[in-house]
This record gives structure tokens, sequence and C-alpha cells, in this order.
């Protein structure tokens, strides 16, 4: 496990790729209010990030973000919530509904003109779409503060921010893959078959739009492997952490 952060140990700077920016887009500033803080955990597949969250996020009095981010994104978007689940972390094409769901008049203030540029191929222009609302409902709700982030790049989105603590769940393939047969009651192959795409599928959703993969040390505060650290122990460092965001600038 060691080399899975010795080749990515080097300092690098990260961003929103450019080509991924609406030109007229304004965001929140993602900052919680002092006295409010964040939580992104970052986690691989079957390492029991999302469970690490939870516990935190519960005993803390956060708000948990993981599948409602998905739920807001329909809702504001005009999708149902079956489809923006289709397309989480996922840039693999988008559902032909999307762009037809967006109205005029969303909240969003999406231009969608721009993304209709004949120049951009359709699927990814429907990408986008979805990439730019998931991104705006994160960073209002970071700058709510107060509540627990689970994936979709909010480590990258919410880098160097005041009163933000980011974490990173991981663990060796072999021991994910047994969590995964036995939370989902699934054969070694299927289980197997389910990291190794959930994987796939998170690196390129990070590269596409951050230009960068999850594996960089230095982003994050707390990097924790449940195999070590069960998973209430690593909610309980986490839980230890918070405090000293009170104080923390980024």
């Amino acid at each position: 496990m060691l080399n899975f952060f010795r080749k990515h140990s080097q300092q690098h700077t990260t961003q929103v790729l450019p080509e991924t920016v609406l030109e007229d887009e304004t965001l929140p500033d993602g900052i919680p209010a002092e006295g409010k803080s964040i939580v992104t955990i970052a986690s691989q597949f079957g390492s029991g990030g999302s469970e690490v969250g939870r516990i935190v996020a519960s005993e803390c009095g956060l708000l948990y973000l993981d599948h409602q981010i998905i739920a807001e994104v329909a809702r504001r978007s005009g999708m149902n919530a079956e489809q923006a689940a289709s397309q989480d972390e996922r840039t693999l094409g988008m559902a032909r509904h999307v762009l037809d769901a967006l109205h005029t008049n969303s909240p969003f203030s999406i231009n969608v003109n721009t993304l209709l540029n004949p120049t951009l191929p359709p699927t990814y222009a429907k990408e986008l779409v979805y990439w730019q609302l998931t991104r705006k409902v994160i960073m209002e709700l970071a700058t709510a503060g107060n509540a627990v982030i689970i994936g979709r790049g909010s480590q990258f989105l919410l880098r160097n921010r005041p009163r933000t603590l980011h974490v990173f769940i991981f663990a060796p393939r072999s021991r994910r893959i047994e969590n995964v047969m036995l939370h989902q009651h699934a054969s070694r192959e299927r289980a197997t078959r389910m990291v190794e795409r959930r994987d796939y599928e998170q690196e390129a959703y990070l590269n596409r739009y951050f230009g960068s993969s999850q594996d960089h040390p230095d982003l994050y505060h707390l990097l924790m492997d449940t195999r070590l650290f069960p998973i209430e122990q690593a909610a309980e460092m986490i839980k230890e952490a918070l405090p000293l965001l009170a104080t923390f600038e980024g």
C-alpha cells in the first residue's frame, strides 16, 4: 500500500480544468462561516469511507451528504433520481433526457446555449451539464457548512478552504473485494468486477474534470487504511480532529 502513495508523493497543483467551466458561471466560495466546518471524505470503493462518514455525521450533528447530492441535482435540474444516480461520478455517457429536462429558469443559471455549441460532442455536452449542476450543489452545501461530503471531487473543489478537513479512506484491493462480497452478498468474481469498474469510473471522473486522481497525499489532512483502523476507530480519529478546524485557515 505504500507504493499506492509513493508514486504520487510529489507536490502537484490541481484545479478544475478550464474546459469544464462556463464563462458566465458564478459559484459560492465554499467557505463555511466561523463556527461551522466541513469534512470531505474521498475513498476507494469497498474501503468503508461512506460508513465512516455516516458515523462522523451522526455523532457530531453534521449533515451527511452522499446520495442527497444526487437527489438535489435531480430536483433542481428536472431529472428523476434514477437518471441522476446513473450519472453520478461517471463520464461514460448521459441519459438522453438530461438536456430536455433543463429549464431556462434553472436556479443554476446554466448557459445552455454554450453547452449546445455544435463544436461540442453531444455526449460531452450532456456530461458537462450534470457536472456543472453537481459542482454548484457541492459549493452551496459547503458554504452552508456543518456537513460531511462524500466523494464527487469535493477534495479538489474545496481544497485549501478554511475550516475544512479532507480525509482519504483506503484499503488493500483484496480487503475491498472481501468487504463487497460481505455487504453486497456477491460472489468473489462479481465483487472483483464491481471493484474494478468502480475504480475505473472514479479515476475517469477525476481525470476528466480535475486532470488528476485522488491518490495524492497532499490533498488530505488524514489518510486511513481500514485494514489497520476499524471503521469506528477511523471515525473517532476524524471526530478528534474536528475541534482543530475552528482556527484552521486551509
